[in-house]
């Protein structure tokens, strides 16, 4: 019989992603989608390990099944929503961001088209390797950074987390230096797009900004998640969809 724990898991496809890995310009197509797919899944299983840890039933989506082995676990949204309201875990802004690339990014993958440049590819990698070590590390004991850095082929990893981080703090020291207005962006999720030139300072992600018709914020299209075409910014087309449901007037 083959099987594999949680951490197991996780540390195997963290494995397969790094066996893809090359210095940042010779990735090709094929190597992108490994990684991303592999790191995605990683995070995944890591929070439903701290999950576990708490209590094995909450990592059934219905506690009520536990401990079945045919019932349903939790996806990696619910288990984060867990981690916080649960376990009393708290993420911070670029945490969640991290999290929610790297699974936005292997849903289309794994069931559309999927392009990505290698600056992008570059930013959610580190982005999301740097979750994974500060996570594993924090909440679950796992010193796997001495592991992974070891010999010629993990330190290439450092180009990735160290690319990351650093124009993470680049853009933050630009927002702040030159009073920046920034909404956040879709694509790394980091509160660093550039409304005036219309291009996420992080990512280099461009979209067209447009003013929310209620509110007159700033906003892009791909923010919301019904009506684009309502000239609504995510938070008025929440209240206006809540206010439709129970009848309310907005």
């Amino acid at each position: 019989m083959h099987k594999f724990n949680l951490i197991e898991n996780a540390r195997d496809s963290l494995e397969h992603a790094l066996a893809h890995i090359k210095p940042i310009q010779s990735n090709q197509t094929g190597d992108w989608k490994r990684i991303i797919i592999d790191i995605a899944h990683a995070i995944e299983l890591l929070l439903k390990e701290k999950l576990r840890q708490i209590h094995p039933a909450f990592v059934y989506d219905n506690i009520d099944k536990y401990p079945s082995k045919d019932a349903f676990t939790v996806g990696a949204e619910k288990t984060l929503k867990r981690l916080q309201n649960i376990g009393n875990i708290t993420f911070s802004k670029e945490e969640i961001g991290a999290i929610t690339s790297a699974r936005e990014k292997r849903n289309e993958i794994e069931h559309y088209e999927f392009s990505i440049t290698d600056k992008d590819a570059t930013v959610l990698v580190g982005q999301a390797l740097s979750f994974v070590f500060h996570f594993s590390d924090k909440h679950l004991n796992l010193d796997w950074k001495p592991i992974f850095f070891k010999d010629r082929k993990w330190s290439t990893l450092s180009e990735y987390t160290q690319f990351y981080e650093n124009i993470r703090k680049t853009a933050s020291d630009n927002i702040f230096e030159n009073d920046i207005y920034v909404i956040g962006c879709t694509f790394c999720h980091n509160d660093t797009f550039d409304v005036e030139h219309e291009k996420c300072l992080v990512c280099g992600y461009e979209e067209k900004v447009h003013d929310c018709k209620h509110c007159r914020e700033a906003y892009i299209y791909s923010s919301c998640g019904f009506n684009e075409e309502a000239n609504l910014c995510p938070n008025c087309e929440y209240k206006e969809g809540y206010a439709a449901f129970y009848h309310e007037k907005y």
